[in-house]
This record gives C-alpha cells, sequence and structure tokens, in this order.
C-alpha cells in the first residue's frame, strides 16, 4: 500500500469517527433533555406557597391541585368541592371516564378529564395501587407452554 492510499484513508475515515462520537453525545443530550422534561410534575403546596415539584419529589401529605389534562402524579384522597371525572384505563381497562367524589382515591396514572380539586396524597412509587400492581406482575415467574417448546427446540438445534 502507498503512502498516498494510507493517507487518504487516513484522511478520509477520521472525520467518520468524529461525527460518530459527536452524534452520539448530542443524542445523549437530547435524550436526557427529553427524559427530564417528560418526567412527571405536580402543583404542590408547600409552606402556603403552589409550586411545580417533580412528582418524585412528592410525600404522604402534600397538598396536590389536579385539573383537567393532569394525570395524577400519586395515590391521593380528594378534598372538597365538585365531582372529578378520571380516565383510569391505563390502570383498569375502562374505556370511560370514572367520576370520583370527594373522599374518594384517586389512583395514580389515571388522567383527569373533568374537574378540578385539590387532594391529598397518601401513598408514593411502590405503596400506590400501580406500584403494587406492577410489583406483583413482577413477582411471576410461571413458564408457559411456548417457552418450554421454543426451550426445548434450541436445545436440539444446539445439539446438532
Amino acid at each position: 500500500m502507498s503512502l498516498l492510499n494510507c493517507f487518504n484513508r487516513i484522511w478520509f475515515t477520521a472525520p467518520l469517527a468524529n461525527r460518530d462520537l459527536f452524534g452520539s453525545i448530542v443524542s445523549k443530550t437530547l435524550a436526557a433533555a427529553l427524559k427530564a422534561s417528560l418526567a412527571p410534575k405536580a402543583n404542590v403546596k408547600r409552606d402556603g406557597v403552589w409550586t411545580m415539584q417533580p412528582a418524585r419529589e412528592l410525600v404522604p401529605g402534600d397538598l396536590v391541585n389536579l385539573k383537567l389534562g393532569c394525570i395524577v402524579p400519586a395515590d391521593c384522597i380528594l378534598g372538597e368541592g365538585k365531582p372529578l371525572e378520571v380516565d383510569q384505563a391505563a390502570l383498569t381497562g375502562e374505556s370511560l371516564p370514572v367520576t370520583l367524589f370527594p373522599g374518594q382515591h384517586a389512583k395514580m396514572g389515571s388522567t383527569i378529564q373533568r374537574g378540578e380539586l385539590e387532594c391529598i396524597v397518601v401513598a408514593t412509587a411502590a405503596n400506590t395501587f400501580f406500584g403494587k400492581a406492577a410489583a406483583l406482575v413482577a413477582q411471576v415467574h410461571n413458564v408457559g407452554r411456548f417457552q418450554k417448546v421454543l426451550f426445548r427446540v434450541m436445545l436440539s438445534l444446539m445439539a446438532i
């Protein structure tokens, strides 16, 4: 290989490597920014002042304002006021919104379809209805018939 070919190979491939490195850094930065912007937030009253806080920082006893379009950030007991219409399709599979009255529980992950109320957080993270359901699903270790058949086929192919 001539010296000119070596030079050309280095000259044209080095910028590509730098572009890949730069592209991966940019994509990681953009992914982190998107993840941060999509993180659930809640309108919380602390020390008499309403502020937007990340939902992960909620604690039982916090006063949260739920209104149209909000995703319920934690399991809450609804305060006084008019009833809320809540879409619980992600949790229960119901296709229509459910009407929740003051004193009832709103479950984390539900979406407010109509109304506005203040509520008190009673459970967060793994202690919520959604968190308990996720823990139950994670505990299941049943191996289905299809998995058993695939495993046998794979073993027989490995023996060949």
